[in-house]
């Protein structure tokens, strides 16, 4: 329908649209962002299945 027939486009329906056609994409490129340039770390583990990097291991 157009305009002048008495149909006229809500500003928010139209901003959540592209919202939620944009979030999808974003999401994963955000994704492959962080996942190319953060860097995650390797936790390594004792016997007890404690942190290997504790400083207090004794106990």
């Amino acid at each position: 329908m157009t305009p002048e027939a008495g149909w006229v486009p809500d500003t928010a329906l139209i901003i959540t649209g592209g919202a939620v056609v944009l979030a999808v994409p974003v999401t994963f490129l955000v994704a492959r962002w962080v996942a190319k340039n953060v860097d995650h770390g390797e936790a390594r583990f004792d016997t007890r299945n404690r942190d290997a990097a504790d400083e207090d291991m004794t106990k």
